[in-house]
């Protein structure tokens, strides 16, 4: 992956300094004319309490479909007012897709197989980070030492590209201006040209869920990546090498060119952390918070005034009905361990589980036409990560011009990504290393592989990408992690992900309410963040102030 931010962020950055880093690199893409929308747009959501007081809806019931970031932070923010709530979550562990695999029972050695970073623009993630106390490092991209290894070359990933300029390039076609660029100039050339070619006032619809886009939005929007970077004059051959040099980014050549320009226009790939400890951190931060009597994390608010909050595990919803008198929702569920299914009703519920799964959900009365559109079309693209625990850190071997202290290797191999954990000074220290990360298509190439052969072929492409000899780290590894999001059948993919002219037809749909404003949407398929933490809490707050707000209405 590339990187274009800061030489050394701090760690545990505070609200200023995570502008800060903004700001700068804004400065040098010559944008810094999106700075307050990137703030505004990408942060928190209205206090709750600045809608209604704490505890004012005592009694009233609330639903929340999915234990994930979604359903955990909307539980949080509804708590305050007093609701009672209950979390119905199909599957056995909370998280969702927060999941750290840990190795150890000190729970030093793990690897993410599912969010493994926040970006500094990313503000309604740093909110909850912050309230939970949650401490984070810095997330480096790249480091020098990492490899590229594409056709069977390999070469370091120097800052420059100049390895890649004199032993890649020559592998294909380019034309003489090509050749002319570093290949990260190369990647970024289209989606920040695109940028720039609009005016901030309307770029920044591309940070918002809108019913109606700017023209020159939804221009963009009938444009997949590859499609959009032909437009600009990058030839096949110059997209080919981009495919191996930036494999998660080339994943989606076919998807929707919006997304990609949400990406470079949030500085998504920008000075990123880490959450010390592992992800799944927030989610215990969470639960012990929902479950605690007298939680730390509500200030000014008195414990009288909190809801009860009622986890639910092994239990799946298969049913979402509105009530006759059309003010409540009826969710028909079943236990895990029980025969029979129950129904309960609620006066709101907020649905997070993923539209993948919403499709095969018994629903009545139907819902709308466009929000039916968005759950039928919406598509779910898969990921696939391996984690291996090796018994010494080989990749942190020789000297500082050889060893690998972060960041990550790029090959036009199945596996794709290989990221590397931060570093320890003695090599001979076990470690995890995320062997294979990887998105749509190769994610389903390698995913779908039994567990036994996707093993094998991950270690024998790791090491063609390290120049090891075949073997070499069968006497290396000693256990495993494995995640393919589109087999898990409380998932059935990683995320919702855009086609060309999706924004515009189904993103306002995707989060509009059903039930006469009773039924609410959240979860990170619903957010303009596609696939990223942020989208799941962003809609998730969104959910709980509009429930708050009906709820002033109408209660």
């Amino acid at each position: 992956m590339i990187d274009f931010g800061t030489a050394n962020p701090p760690d545990n950055p505070t609200d200023s300094e995570r502008h800060e880093l903004i700001l700068n690199n804004l400065r040098d893409l010559n944008r810094t004319d999106d700075y307050y929308n990137i703030i505004k747009y990408l942060g928190p959501m209205k206090e709750i309490t600045k809608i209604a007081p704490p505890g004012k809806f005592k009694g009233k019931k609330i639903g929340i479909i999915g234990a994930g970031a979604a359903g955990l932070s909307a539980a949080f923010e509804l708590r305050k007012l007093g609701f009672d709530i209950t979390i119905l979550e199909s599957s056995n562990r909370i998280g969702g897709r927060i999941y750290t695999y840990y190795f150890d029972k000190d729970k030093k050695l793990y690897g993410e197989l599912g969010p493994m970073r926040i970006p500094v623009s990313h503000g309604t993630s740093w909110h909850y980070l912050n309230i939970l106390n949650l401490n984070t490092t810095y997330f480096p991209q790249d480091d020098p030492n990492a490899f590229i290894y594409i056709n069977n070359v390999r070469v370091r990933s120097d800052p420059e590209g100049e390895n890649v300029r004199r032993e890649i390039y020559p592998l294909f076609n380019l034309s003489n201006w090509e050749k002319r660029l570093p290949w990260t100039s190369l990647l970024q050339y289209t989606p920040e040209s695109t940028l720039l070619s609009m005016p901030s006032d309307i770029r920044k619809e591309i940070l918002q869920i809108r019913k109606h886009y700017h023209p020159m939005v939804s221009y963009w929007d009938h444009f997949n990546a590859r499609q959009a970077f032909q437009h600009f004059g990058i030839s096949n051959c110059a997209l080919n090498m981009l495919s191996g040099l930036s494999p998660i980014l080339a994943a989606f050549w076919y998807y929707g060119y919006i997304e990609m320009l949400f990406e470079f226009l949030s500085l998504s790939f920008v000075d990123l952390y880490r959450i010390e400890g592992g992800f799944s951190n927030i989610t215990k931060a969470f639960f012990e918070s929902l479950t605690s009597s007298n939680p730390k994390e509500y200030e000014n608010i008195p414990s009288s005034s909190l809801g009860k909050v009622d986890f639910r595990l092994n239990t799946r919803v298969s049913g979402i009905y509105q009530s006759s008198n059309r003010n409540k929702v009826i969710l028909k569920y079943k236990v895990k361990k029980n025969k029979e299914y129950e129904e309960e009703s609620f006066d709101y519920v907020i649905c997070t589980m993923p539209f993948s799964i919403l499709r095969t959900t018994d629903v009545f009365p139907p819902f709308s036409n466009r929000k039916q559109q968005a759950i039928r079309e919406l598509e779910y693209v898969d990921s696939q990560k391996t984690a291996l625990l090796c018994n010494r850190r080989f990749w942190q071997e020789g000297g500082p011009a050889q060893r690998i202290v972060g960041g990550d290797s790029n090959t036009d191999l199945a596996i794709a990504d290989i990221w590397y954990p931060p570093y320890t000074p003695n090599s001979n220290e076990p470690g995890v290393l995320i062997a294979s990360y990887n998105l749509t298509t190769d994610a389903v190439r390698v995913g779908g592989l039994p567990i036994d052969i996707r093993i094998e072929v991950i270690k024998r492409q790791v090491e063609q990408v390290h120049g090891l000899t075949p073997g070499y780290l069968d006497s290396i590894v000693e256990g495993y992690a494995s995640m393919d999001w589109i087999s898990e059948p409380n998932y059935l993919g990683a995320f919702g992900y855009f086609r060309p002219e999706q924004k515009r037809l189904l993103s306002y749909y995707t989060i509009a309410p059903e039930y006469n404003n009773r039924l609410l949407f959240a979860g990170d398929h619903t957010s303009i963040s596609h696939g990223w933490l942020n989208g799941s809490f962003q809609t998730a707050m969104k959910a709980a102030n509009d429930i708050a707000i009906h709820c002033n209405m109408c209660c």
